[in-house]
């Protein structure tokens, strides 16, 4: 096959894939736009997890009847004029790609209007084909509208995933926004349901907004200031490590960098959970220029950002605006230390634990232990409700939302606070305190399947899904809690559904069946 230039919609096509790879960089470009034109407000609005719509409306500077359509054009950017500007970016976008890009795969529409203007300018775009510019009325700022992404590149929409996952990193892109400014009012909404609405505030308000304010009560704060810049954030340290979330900003622009990943690791270790890093340096101190979506960056003197960096990291403190609104909730406990006259001897088969009370042996099945323990919390109001950091998205059928809808009080009681996300897409904001958020949206489907079987009640299906499964390895301090809070149940002997949750063993039974009737083996009077 000879060489040849490619026709100008392949090659738009072809440049549209570095930058926009999916619902949420469109989400992203738009609102680095919206920042850039000095908005104070930004608003987001999602259709079918942008597969629809991604509409983006902000009060900034707006464009000029003349520029509307220019800037559909690749390369054409006000941020930048010459070669040495690259060296002193400061603003999110400047190469001109992500309007284009983003026209050159969806339906467009664009409506702007500068301050100076009594109307606005309106211009739509098709698969990048530009309609002529016409007047329109607009207030003060852009809308940006993106219709039917990758109508024209089915290729690419066959790879898009579930409504759950593109709304997840709809949410990861807003956040990110949403921690960098927070002087800004930002709001998104999906399918016509609020989402977030953020406020402007302080940025410790922010944090607190964005991971609830039981996380935000045992954060740390750190600061280091050096001749390069200045290096600030927030930390939950100790946090178990498949919740480990680093946020990193460069000028507010949220990156990856291995330089601030490998500090963070070596400084903190195994305590590293949860770190907001803000970074802040001079423009000619790093290239941005070395990703197509603008997503990593590069830093002139690694090693000094490295001494920076850890230095804050090194000097931790607990803020001094804890003390005020935000309150840390008690963790879960089942109890005292005391078992009420049972001592643990240990886990057999990572399915039950032996233990030792007058002169018996129990064999405990540790999930029907657990069922019986959260059967009786759920039942006399004891469960708590666990912020989460980020909704857990779950997807359900129409009549599994209907039963949800119907049974919202008793779904609350239990710790679940969850919203409409879209058509039979709901978000949890809150789960009970004893489930485990990784798999929180999974557990919520599967007892809202249960419960609408009415095979049991809400109660009895959610603490057999909470509870330790057969075959879960527990420490030794897991063990022990777990024994201290079924000694103190009022029904310890059997499980939410009446299933049995120990056998007990005589030791005058087993010293029979092994013929022990003394201290010695019986063979030495015999001998003797």
């Amino acid at each position: 096959m000879p060489i040849r230039i490619l026709p100008p919609d392949v090659q738009q096509k072809i440049a549209a894939g570095e930058v926009i790879e999916r619902p949420a960089s469109v989400v992203k470009e738009l609102m680095e736009n919206a920042l850039d034109a000095g908005a104070s407000t930004v608003r987001v609005e999602v259709e079918e997890a942008g597969r629809r719509l991604i509409r983006v409306i902000d009060n900034g500077a707006g464009l000029a009847a003349d520029e509307v359509a220019l800037a559909c054009e690749r390369f054409a950017t006000s941020k930048i004029q010459h070669d040495q500007d690259l060296a002193r970016v400061q603003t999110f976008g400047f190469r001109g790609e992500a309007l284009p890009s983003i026209a050159a795969i969806s339906r467009v529409r664009i409506l702007s209007r500068p301050h100076n203007a009594t109307l606005g300018a309106e211009v739509k775009s098709e698969g990048g084909e530009l309609s002529p510019v016409q007047e329109a009325g607009a207030p003060v700022g852009t809308s940006v509208e993106v219709y039917d992404l990758f109508y024209n590149t089915p290729v690419r929409l066959q790879f898009m995933r579930s409504l759950r996952t593109e709304y997840g990193h709809i949410m990861g892109v807003f956040t990110r926004f949403a921690l960098a400014f927070p002087e800004k009012t930002l709001s998104l909404s999906f399918d016509g349901r609020e989402v977030y609405n953020f406020p402007s505030v302080s940025l410790q308000e922010r944090v607190a907004a964005c991971f609830g304010h039981e996380t935000a009560s045992r954060m740390e704060e750190f600061e280091n200031t050096g001749l390069n810049g200045r290096a600030w954030g927030f930390l939950v340290t100790q946090e178990e490590a498949w919740r480990r979330r680093y946020y990193f900003f460069v000028n507010r622009r949220s990156v990856r960098n291995a330089t601030l990943y490998r500090v963070v690791r070596d400084t903190l270790g195994n305590d590293g959970g949860m770190v907001c890093l803000f970074v802040e340096l001079h423009p000619s101190q790093l290239n941005v220029n070395i990703h197509p979506a603008k997503a990593e960056v590069r830093f002139r003197d690694d090693p000094s950002v490295y001494d920076l960096v850890r230095g804050g990291l090194q000097r931790r403190s607990v803020p001094s605006w804890l003390s005020t609104p935000y309150v840390a909730e008690d963790g879960v406990s089942y109890g005292e230390d005391q078992n009420n006259g049972f001592s643990l001897v240990g886990q057999i088969e990572d399915t039950f634990l032996l233990t030792l009370s007058e002169g018996h042996l129990y064999l405990l099945d540790q999930h029907a232990a657990e069922e019986r323990v959260l059967y009786e919390r759920l039942q006399n109001g004891q469960v708590q409700s666990r912020s989460l950091i980020s909704p857990q998205v779950v997807q359900l059928s129409a009549e599994e939302h209907a039963f949800f809808d119907a049974q919202a009080e008793a779904f609350a009681a239990c710790g679940f606070n969850a919203e409409l996300f879209g058509p039979h897409v709901l978000a949890l904001r809150t789960i009970p305190d004893f489930l485990d958020p990784r798999t929180s949206g999974l557990t919520f489907s599967r007892l809202v399947t249960r419960v609408r079987n009415q095979k049991e009640d809400m109660h009895q299906a959610l603490s057999c899904l909470g509870a330790i499964k057969a075959g879960q390895v527990l420490d030794r301090e897991a063990q022990g809690r777990l024994l201290n809070a079924w000694t103190q149940t009022a029904n310890p002997h059997a499980c939410a559904h009446n299933r049995p949750v120990y056998f007990r063993l005589s030791l005058d039974e087993v010293r029979r069946k092994v013929g022990r009737t003394g201290l010695g083996c019986g063979f030495e009077k015999e001998g003797g």
